[in-house]
């Protein structure tokens, strides 16, 4: 009886993750005639589903652990996909009747019904794909100019307009998902667009944005690992200690830092690769800092994110910067990259700390200018 007991205990302690059942019945047109239709999860939160259309007709049915699951819906025929798109499922019975595939989501025709924020989708799209077009489209044309080389003034005006169409666009998702601070949607669409999207955002404006969500969202484990993560990029802001790590110079010495430069006041990282126009062209800059100030107490080092290290030994033969140079390869930064470490998703970025590791000047969160004017300014209040 005691034995009985004990299992019946161990088998109620057990947590259990619950489980919603779902299903999507739709039509499908007969140029189609035995395509297959899928349905795979956009986080491995589900084993993908498939069914065989039958008569024009096709259901599909499982089970998802939360309220909502992105998904994608895709349809294949003769080995091939002929339409794919994004939905949420919810834990119902929906239905999508297609009538014309395209491989570009937005260009999918279909009708829906009981879909979660299907309308919500639709404004979305409508408020942020043009100017998502327009970026893309100069995008593509910067890429043509660097790919034949043309001169750096050129591929720089091209950049600054990506950049102004990119702060439109993220000014229109901000705007959707502070209009909307209820809906899953825009917890999922601040997560995959702005969070995790194509451009920088500072960890303030995230926080802000963030902040805007109801607490049911917030609480949600989506919510709750962006937070988590929103948390980690403020650590890395003005004031904070960043993290320590340890690399190799191209020379083959070992620094560890900061406590390999306790001898200095001051230590400028500079991320740079040799494909960014803008790295190369504050060069002479960096030089001229370095040479004011290496005997006051400021110590450089440039971090390479160049994919090669031979691209990387090309460079540092072309432009001879007399300071410190790491390549953030395995072969010369032990553990976690530091781009990664210190979340550097655009070039050039410039952390200026002190030798405890506290940062003190960040050239984008303080938004500072070309010539890296404040930066200098600080240089020569602090390095008398």
């Amino acid at each position: 009886m005691r034995l009985t007991t004990s299992i019946l205990l161990i088998f109620f302690c057990v947590p259990l993750v619950a489980q919603h059942k779902f299903s999507i019945s739709g039509t499908i047109p007969a140029q189609y005639k035995g395509a297959e239709i899928m349905l795979s999860s956009n986080n491995s939160s589900f084993s993908p589903i498939s069914v065989k259309e039958k008569n024009g007709k096709f259901y599909l049915s499982g089970e998802i652990k939360q309220d909502y699951e992105p998904a994608n819906f895709s349809v294949q025929k003769d080995n091939k996909y002929v339409g794919n798109f994004f939905i949420l499922i919810g834990a119902q019975d929906m239905k999508i009747n297609i009538v014309k595939l395209n491989m570009k989501d937005f260009l999918n025709d279909f009708q829906s019904f009981n879909i979660p924020f299907n309308e919500e989708q639709k404004e979305y799209r409508r408020l942020t794909r043009p100017s998502a077009d327009s970026a893309k489209a100069t995008f593509d044309i910067y890429y043509d100019a660097r790919s034949k080389h043309l001169e750096l003034a050129k591929q720089d005006s091209l950049w600054n307009i990506i950049s102004d169409w990119r702060e439109k666009l993220l000014i229109q998702r901000i705007k959707f998902v502070e209009s909307h601070p209820d809906a899953y949607i825009s917890l999922y669409l601040f997560n995959k667009e702005i969070v995790n999207g194509n451009h920088p955002v500072s960890a303030e404006r995230l926080d802000a944005t963030y902040n805007k969500l109801s607490n049911n969202l917030k609480e949600s484990d989506l919510g709750k690992s962006v937070g988590q993560y929103i948390n980690k990029r403020l650590s890395l802001t003005v004031g904070h200690v960043l993290p320590n790590f340890s690399f190799s110079t191209d020379k083959g010495e070992h620094f560890e830092l900061p406590s390999s430069f306790k001898n200095k006041k001051l230590i400028l990282l500079c991320f740079w690769s040799k494909g960014c126009a803008p790295c190369i062209r504050k060069i002479p800059t960096l030089k001229v800092i370095n040479e004011k100030y290496k005997s006051k107490g400021l110590q450089l080092i440039s971090i390479s994110t160049d994919a090669k290290s031979d691209i990387w030994f090309d460079s540092l033969n072309k432009y001879q910067m007399p300071w410190l140079q790491t390549c953030d390869l395995p072969a010369y930064v032990q553990g976690d990259r530091i781009q990664s470490l210190l979340n550097v998703v655009s070039f050039p970025q410039y952390f200026l700390i002190d030798a405890t590791g506290k940062l003190v000047y960040q050239n984008e969160q303080l938004n500072d200018d070309e010539d890296l004017t404040m930066l200098q300014k600080l240089l020569e209040s602090q390095l008398q």
